[in-house]
């Protein structure tokens, strides 16, 4: 019997998941955040009315559905001798601020295994949002900005041995995009000609699990001058990061580190900035802003109960050049919130599952530090800050299917 004949025997299955799930929220204070509030970064630096009041104080509270999530996992006949499989996930949390309640597509892949060796092509968690070792947070954000967060159109070579999983993929902006002179777009790398480079290793012991992720990427924040002259410069930028899970069930210890620049398409601080003016084009050439990101948690789990605790710390590092000023004497810079030095998180966490039905209570309190008037040297680094806090309390119900 020939291979291609035993192939076309496989049925095509299609089993269908998800859950629905509501979630309600309350701050202290205005926060930067996305979706109405419901994927929440920091809180918004202080506005000071006439009497010194601030206008960014005060309780605000939310509650939506928006989460709620479904998908349809496929398989079917075997292709070139790999068993083939497929994932269509979406929710309703939208593409945008103004596409609250829309459909949104999470996953959508097609995956080839030959037993060891895989190749995905479609859309689907970057390298760098490790699906093995993340924060089980009750709101959206999964640890956000402290950690990476994205989903890429991608192409996805997967190697797996008795211990070990090495990945390569080609990708390129979809969910969250790179920033530039015309806002937010995934214009900026697609016309730079070249895909981002992304690499991940993990190492298996039991339930543990150690690793390291890795990308460079490269992007041209414009095609022509204000004079009119094509413009030529690009800027390529880079990202390691390592991570570990300790699994001690009941007790479960995960950490992750991430290091790198102009990573606002990952959801975290930092961007880019123009470091110098062509005297006769008026083309910009660029440097990257530094960024730290760490997170960890701790948690414990029996008999269908969760308690856990998540610490996060994000770093400003600012620029390796100095900033050049637009015309106004203002630094010419492309990024998330420039003007936050820091960023700590501390969020305890309590789970209970019953059955189909899950409910969660999460206490976030998120601090930023803002730059002072004139707080940020010439690097784009903020030297000189003051602290602003939101404290985040979070009950979320979950019925799955």
């Amino acid at each position: 019997m020939s291979a291609q004949s035993t192939e076309e025997k496989k049925p095509i299955k299609v089993k269908f998941g998800g859950y629905v799930h509501s979630l309600f929220s309350y701050d202290t204070r205005q926060t930067v955040s996305a979706r109405e509030g419901h994927i929440f970064l920091y809180p918004t630096d202080e506005v000071l009315d006439t009497n010194g009041k601030d206008l960014n104080e005060g309780g605000v509270f939310n509650l939506a559905a928006i989460r709620t999530r479904f998908n349809a996992k496929i398989t079917g006949p075997d292709v070139f001798g790999a068993e083939t499989s497929g994932l269509l996930e979406a929710d309703f949390i939208g593409n945008s601020n103004t596409d609250v309640n829309g459909v949104r597509l999470r996953h959508a892949y097609v995956n080839l295994s030959w037993g060891k060796t895989s190749l995905l092509v479609g859309q689907t968690w970057s390298p760098l949002f490790v699906t093995e070792v993340f924060p089980g947070t009750v709101g959206a954000n999964s640890g956000l900005p402290f950690k990476p967060f994205t989903r890429n159109p991608q192409i996805r070579l997967t190697h797996k041995t008795e211990n070990w999983k090495f990945l390569a993929a080609l990708a390129t902006e979809r969910d969250h995009i790179s920033t530039g002179p015309d806002g937010y777009s995934n214009k900026y790398l697609q016309n730079a000609g070249l895909p981002i480079m992304q690499g991940q290793i993990h190492y298996y012991s039991g339930k543990h699990i150690i690793g390291a992720s890795a990308e460079f990427k490269t992007i041209k924040p414009t095609l022509k001058t204000s004079t009119n002259y094509k413009a030529e410069e690009t800027l390529s930028s880079w990202a390691v990061m390592g991570y570990f899970k300790l699994d001690f069930k009941p007790l479960t210890f995960k950490a992750q580190a991430t290091y790198g620049s102009n990573l606002t398409d990952m959801l975290m601080l930092g961007g880019y900035a123009a470091k110098s003016l062509n005297a006769i084009t008026n083309e910009a050439s660029y440097t990257p802003i530094k960024v730290l990101g760490t997170w960890s948690e701790l948690s414990y789990k029996k008999n269908d109960y969760e308690f856990a605790l998540l610490a996060g710390y994000s770093k400003n590092y600012g620029a390796d050049d100095n900033v050049a000023l637009d015309l106004e004497g203002k630094q010419m810079l492309y990024s998330r919130s420039q003007n936050i030095g820091e960023l700590y998180r501390i969020a305890p966490r309590v789970c209970k599952k019953i059955n189909q039905l899950k409910i969660e209570l999460e206490v976030e309190h998120t601090a930023a530090a803002y730059a002072d008037e004139n707080g940020m040297n010439e690097k784009a680094e903020v030297i000189h800050s003051h602290w602003v806090a939101n404290t985040r309390v979070m009950l979320g119900l979950y019925y799955f299917f």
